[in-house]
């Protein structure tokens, strides 16, 4: 128990440290940093409409981060999570589009069933050059986040168009397929209930089951695995589709509850905060939760710290690169130790 407290407690730390320093950034501005983080949680957390966006935010951020820690469980750094986000995004939007005269609760189903295949599929691609070719897994997942944002943009650009449309988008996907709102007049929606019941399936599947047994021997030791009966190649392949199958979820959550269709570059970067909130967390399923809510709230909060504070919202991108750098040190000061 005191180790898995030490481990929810990393986290904590780290967030309290980054927000000092953005205070004293805020001073080095002459502004009030009190004043500012008053206002930034607030209105994130306390505020009835500020705390529906806030859950919005959390939504994806929550279900990309457990993708990203599935992967470090593994041994496997999988930095596409910003390219398995657009296509498990595309697969609920094809869903949502071309199925129609199905029950609501079957269509949702569906819809993020799709979003989830989508993503997995993209993040099959890296992990079978890593298990079959031995291609790092850096380079082609992050590679192909461009090629899978591109592809996005291509169909909304023509194939999937809206006719007439002023920018780039797809038509509305069905109102059968779209996510209810939990907080009547916001955009609040229940992604924030999948991301839940995904941090559930996830501590069930790496802690109880063979197959997340299999996943942490393979991350801590793939020659020890191997002596072990382990297919190394095979788990591989399993732990990068379950990483990119909860990363495309995340782009089903944005389309279902928030878009309702395919638009070009609708990610503001969910992904790439996905890699920081998994290594922050540790390895800890409930510190990613806390994580994801805590940048969810900074990126509800930031807008109106710039407009009433007068403090900028490149703030709160250097809060969340030093939360990452300290849990980068704090890490590497854990190695050497050891």
């Amino acid at each position: 128990m005191l180790v898995k407290f030490n481990h929810l407690i990393y986290p904590i730390i780290a967030i309290v440290m980054s927000l000092a320093v953005g205070a004293i950034l805020i001073i080095f501005i002459g502004k009030n940093p009190l004043e500012a983080y008053g206002l930034l949680f607030q209105e994130s957390l306390f505020n009835y409409y500020g705390f529906a966006n806030t859950l919005t935010k959390t939504s994806p951020l929550l279900l990309a981060s457990l993708g990203i820690l599935i992967a470090l469980k593994g041994g496997q750094f999988n930095i596409g999570g910003e390219g398995q986000i657009y296509l498990g995004a595309l697969g609920s939007t094809l869903v949502g589009l071309f199925i129609d005269n199905i029950p609501s609760f079957l269509h949702i189903i569906l819809a993020l069933l799709a979003g989830f295949i989508g993503g997995a599929l993209w993040g099959i691609i890296p992990g079978y050059l890593k298990a079959y070719r031995g291609i790092n897994e850096v380079i082609t997942t992050l590679l192909l986040n461009y090629i899978a944002i591109d592809f996005i943009s291509y169909l909304v650009h023509h194939p999937l168009a809206e006719p007439n449309a002023p920018s780039a988008y797809s038509p509305l996907i069905a109102e059968s397929a779209k996510l209810p709102i939990i907080l009547p007049k916001t955009l609040a929606h229940a992604g924030i209930f999948v991301g839940i019941l995904a941090i559930i399936c996830v501590a069930i599947l790496l802690q109880k089951t063979i197959i997340g047994y299999e996943i942490e021997v393979v991350g801590l030791n793939p020659k020890a695995a191997t002596h072990a009966g382990i297919s190394v190649s095979k788990t591989i392949l399993l732990i990068m589709a379950l990483s990119g199958g909860l990363c495309g979820l995340a782009g089903a959550t944005e389309v279902m509850g928030l878009k309702y269709r395919l638009f070009e570059n609708f990610s503001p970067g969910y992904g790439f905060n996905a890699i920081a909130i998994a290594f922050l967390s540790r390895g800890n399923i409930m510190g990613v939760f806390i994580t994801s809510l805590f940048f969810g709230a900074l990126l509800s909060g930031a807008n109106v710290m710039q407009r009433t504070a007068g403090v900028p919202v490149t703030i709160i991108a250097v809060i969340q690169g030093f939360t990452l750098l300290l849990i980068g040190i704090s890490s590497q000061v854990k190695t050497n130790k050891t």
